[in-house]
């Protein structure tokens, strides 16, 4: 046992280079798991955590307009409902005090947060609203930079009053600000007069269906819930179904997770590369040493249980010290996406699964890796054993080591010629390294035109957008004031007035499955606009023939859940109307989640005859010669200052401009897209240690070679300008490999990680400057890795180098 502890001790500590390169190859991989799968589980645990102490409605209806409490008693009537609760948002102008620009935001009323039964409010710091004091909702807070203590000056039905924030807020159903969402304030009943809100009324009913929790429950007693609605006249402009056990944010991660345990298994994979070419280096370098071991009397058995050992030894000091910054790191990364979520991380969590994982592959994949060579080694014969000398080679027996021989003799000055010669001087070690560094080079390219491609795809639906900006109203409002108002703006050029309507669509007498979580809304628009056109997969967009046909155009995804295609024939109610209408075409629907209103396109000359609602505008959509995003703000601003001016309410999240959108969609993609580079960085890193190790037992096995290039007179520069150029090559080798296969595996990768990732089918995009930017990384990260060990062989003497 001992003879067996000095062997291990004396060959770790041999060479300590190599010894902390293959412990820095296992963490990094161990490190790796330990983040992704680390992060993944606390996000979807924290998420579902906050969901549920929110205490989720199962229904969500947001109304056009004021309804009297007296009704609740009557939805409660309704089988299946349990309970309900309510709230109001109003859209209202803000400023400081002292600035003459108002800002549009969002007013939220509760009737008494000390008794919120769903969907709950939670108090982060400062005190509950009261008569003269709001709250700020804590996203709002940190964009706009407000806090508790100040003032803020709103325009109310009693003229300007200013209110004082007293409390910030976390309520689980805002926007992130950078994703579109607009600052939300919080106040109680006391205030529901000044702000224009009748009394007793409320805007948003809250509802909890009867235990147990049921989808299609859910969707039929919501379905009663707006027919006893509009028997009342009143419209719900949105209704949203909730599990009350998953956050509704799931959705959004779903399709990344398996993405980042695939990227987090193939780092293992590549840190186990490493090992393995590690392991087959040093085992070439003793198999002197098993040959004496073979000659006292060791067994097969022994000498691989030795090899195991120091590879066991490797593992454990790796994986310990791979976990407590791969938990770490596991916690903050999954911080920072649960913000976008506005839930609070808390204290530090460990992540039991990752620690576990981390466990499992730091052990096990690097024994896996190194029993291969490690048994090879030890099942060698006596004779075979003492007859080598450690530094094998399969160079110069075939036909293309000849070609590279006298290619590098004829067009390469001698040491480039020689670095050429050493890179393909061990055909087995370069596919093991440049495995890693290809991988890090596909992906990095692939992830490159993923971007590309998503900006192509943006870009697009922009240009298909043919108007500069939208204009959403809290409540219809008439369509020929809406045309006057907006033409007194300079710069308006064209106008269209669209309508939405809430509907419910039937087939085979249930409700359609739909991607869009937040319900469908009937988008009525011109027959014949110009302004605005989805991409169309299969059928057609809307004609001036179709004014007054029912007839509509479905999106893909909802069309998909269903087996919907062009032609079909659905139930459509719509108010009192139910009929049967025809999908005539199947668009192509962008969103950047499933958290969304999903819209279904129609004439609106139809629904202007079914609902008797003529001359009426819950859109616009406005032309104007804008040639940038300060241009767009600068109108926008003037739009809304003039429609405010004249009492026309605009809702927050509906009126914007198509360059602000189009920066918002890419803000919602953002941080996917950074964690895939962030991991193809860490991949790339993995390769560089492979590199680095690559050449340092490149050293340590020709330092004989070495001491004989001193001895006829090789200068310190020329020996290290052999492995350095060495380096460089594998650097080169490997990006000249990486593009051709990139290109190939990039179009189909590129649109199923858009599929999978961001739920959409991308319009498919290379990036041609992505080689670019690779070539200088992989020079980079190839120098940096050759820089030490060709130092380290450019210091050996004469002596050091035949001694060895």
């Amino acid at each position: 046992m001992n003879t067996l502890r000095h062997k291990v001790l004396a060959d770790l500590c041999f060479s300590k280079s190599r010894t902390l390169l293959a412990i820095a190859s296992i963490a990094i991989g161990v490190c790796c798991v330990g983040t992704l799968f680390g992060m993944i589980d606390l996000l979807l645990s924290k998420m579902d955590a906050a969901h549920r102490q929110s205490l989720p409605s199962h229904i969500n209806l947001i109304l056009r307009g004021d309804a009297d409490l007296s009704l609740l008693e009557q939805v409660k009537a309704i089988p299946g409902v349990a309970d309900v609760d309510t709230m109001t948002p109003v859209t209202l102008n803000f400023r400081r005090p002292g600035t003459s620009e108002w800002t549009l935001g969002t007013l939220i009323i509760r009737p008494d947060y000390n008794l919120q039964r769903y969907d709950k409010t939670t108090l982060q710091s400062g005190t509950w609203p009261v008569k003269d004091d709001i709250a700020i909702e804590n996203l709002s807070a940190q964009s706009s930079g407000l806090t508790i203590g100040e003032s803020i000056e709103f325009e109310t039905a009693e003229g300007s009053q200013t209110l004082n924030i007293g409390g910030i807020v976390r309520h689980p159903f805002v926007k992130p600000p950078k994703f579109g969402g607009q600052v939300h304030f919080f106040a109680n009943s006391d205030n529901t007069a000044q702000f224009g809100v009748t009394p007793h009324s409320f805007r948003q009913l809250l509802v909890h269906i009867a235990a147990p929790y049921d989808i299609d429950q859910a969707r039929a007693v919501a379905g009663e819930i707006r027919t006893l609605l509009a028997q009342r006249h009143i419209g719900v402009n949105v209704t949203l179904l909730q599990d009350p056990e998953r956050h509704w944010g799931r959705p959004f991660l779903a399709g990344i997770n398996d993405i980042l345990q695939i990227m987090a298994l193939v780092s293992l994979a590549l840190s186990s590369v490493l090992i393995l070419n590690t392991v087959s280096a040093h085992i070439a370098q003793q198999t002197d040493q098993i040959g004496v071991m073979k000659a006292l009397g060791g067994s097969t058995s022994a000498i691989a249980k030795l090899y195991l050992t120091e590879i066991l030894v490797l593992a454990v000091i790796a994986t310990a010290i791979a976990i407590p910054p791969g938990l770490m790191a596991a916690h903050f990364s999954s911080c920072r996406l649960l913000a976008l979520f506005n839930i609070d991380c808390g204290t530090f969590t460990l992540s039991l699964p990752a620690a576990e994982y981390m466990l499992l592959g730091g052990l096990l994949m690097p024994l896996l890796a190194a029993l291969n060579p490690i048994l090879r080694g030890a099942a060698m014969t006596v004779r075979a054993a003492i007859a080598s000398y450690g530094v094998g080679a399969d160079f110069g027996y075939n036909r293309f080591d000849l070609f590279i021989e006298k290619f590098g003799a004829r067009f390469l000055p001698t040491l480039s010629a020689a670095a050429l010669g050493n890179l393909f001087r061990r055909k087995g070690r370069l596919l093991l390294t440049q495995s890693v560094l290809i991988i890090a080079g596909v992906m990095f390219l692939v992830l490159m035109s993923l971007i590309a491609s998503l900006n192509l795809t943006l870009d697009r639906e922009m240009a298909r957008s043919r108007y500069d900006a939208r204009l959403g109203f809290v409540s219809d409002q008439p369509a020929q004031r809406v045309r006057d108002l907006a033409a007194s703006v300079a710069g308006t050029e064209k106008l269209e007035v669209w309508q939405r309507f809430t509907l419910q669509i039937n087939q085979h007498g249930k409700a359609l499955r739909q991607k869009g979580s937040l319900g469908l809304q009937m988008l009525a628009l011109p027959a014949d606009s110009t302004l605005y056109q989805p991409l169309i997969e299969s059928g057609r967009w809307l004609q001036a023939a179709d004014a007054g046909q029912r007839v509509l155009v479905l999106s893909a995804d909802t069309a998909a859940l269903n087996q919907i295609q062009a032609g079909d024939m659905l139930n459509v109610e719509l108010g009192a109307s139910r009929e049967q209408w025809q999908v005539i075409g199947i668009y192509r629907w962008l969103a950047g989640s499933s958290y969304a209103i999903e819209p279904v396109y129609a004439p609106l000359a139809t629904l202007q005859d079914l609902t008797n609602s003529r001359n009426l505008a819950s859109f616009a959509l406005l032309d104007a010669p804008i040639a940038d995003l300060n241009q767009e703000l600068l109108y926008l601003r003037q739009l809304r200052q003039r429609f405010q001016d004249q009492g026309l309410k605009l809702d927050v999240y509906s009126t914007q401009g198509k360059l602000e959108q189009r920066q918002f969609a890419r803000n919602q993609f953002k941080p996917v897209l950074n964690t895939l580079l962030g991991l193809a960085c860490m991949i790339a890193a993995v390769g560089g240690i492979g590199l680095s190790g690559t050449l340092a037992i490149s050293v340590l096995q020709r330092t004989r070679e070495i001491g004989v290039l001193r001895a006829i007179g090789a200068p310190s520069k020329a020996v290290f300008g052999i492995f350095l150029l060495e380096g460089l090559l594998h650097g080169i080798v490997a990006w000249l490999l990486s593009i051709p296969l990139a290109y190939l595996a990039a179009e189909p990768l590129a649109r199923q990680l858009g599929q999978t990732m961001l739920g959409m089918r991308l319009d498919f995009s290379f990036d041609d400057r992505a080689p670019v930017y690779w070539l200088g990384i992989i020079l980079i990260l190839a120098w940096s890795a050759a820089f030490w060990p060709a130092r380290k062989a450019s210091r050996l003497s004469i002596k050091d180098c035949l001694g060895h």
